[in-house]
C-alpha cells in the first residue's frame, strides 16, 4: 500500500497503525550505496518476514486482510488524498502444481479494501 505523489507529508506510515515490513519516504535513497532518490512514497506491508513454501496464496492474503480490515476507512481515505493501494502477490508453481485459488468470500473481503490484486506467477527456477 502507499506510493503517492512527490507532494507528502513525510510521514512513514499515514495514520494505518499497520506495522509496515518495508517504507520509503519520496526523496529519500533508494538504497545505502546509491545516490538515486525515491519520487514517490512505499510502504509495503507482507503477510510475512520470508518467503513461506507451501503456504497458499489464499492464506497469506486472510493474514494481510487480519491487519487491514479494521483500517479500511482510514485506506481509502489515503487513496482519495492521491495514494495509489495494489495487492502485490508473488506465486511460485512448479510444473504439476494446483492453480492458485482464491474462494468467493475472499474475494468479497478483498473488495472491501482499495487496490487491485497483482499477481506475478513464476516457476521455481526463477528466483
Amino acid at each position: 500500500m502507499g506510493r503517492q505523489r512527490p507532494a507528502h507529508s513525510g510521514r512513514s506510515n499515514p495514520e494505518t497503525r499497520a506495522r509496515t515490513t518495508t517504507a520509503g519516504e519520496a526523496g529519500d535513497h533508494i538504497g545505502r550505496r546509491s545516490t538515486a532518490r525515491r519520487s514517490e512514497s512505499l510502504w509495503l506491508l507482507s503477510s510475512g518476514p520470508d518467503i513461506e513454501g507451501g503456504v497458499e496464496l489464499g492464506e497469506q492474503l486472510r493474514r494481510l486482510l487480519e491487519v487491514l480490515e479494521p483500517l479500511a476507512g482510514v485506506l481509502w481515505e489515503l487513496v482519495d488524498a492521491g495514494y495509489e493501494a495494489n495487492w502485490y502477490c508473488w506465486v511460485e508453481s512448479h510444473a504439476l502444481e494446483h492453480a492458485v485459488e482464491i474462494d468467493r468470500q475472499l474475494m468479497q473481503r478483498l473488495l472491501v479494501l482499495p487496490g487491485d490484486l497483482w499477481l506475478d506467477v513464476c516457476g521455481d527456477d526463477e528466483h
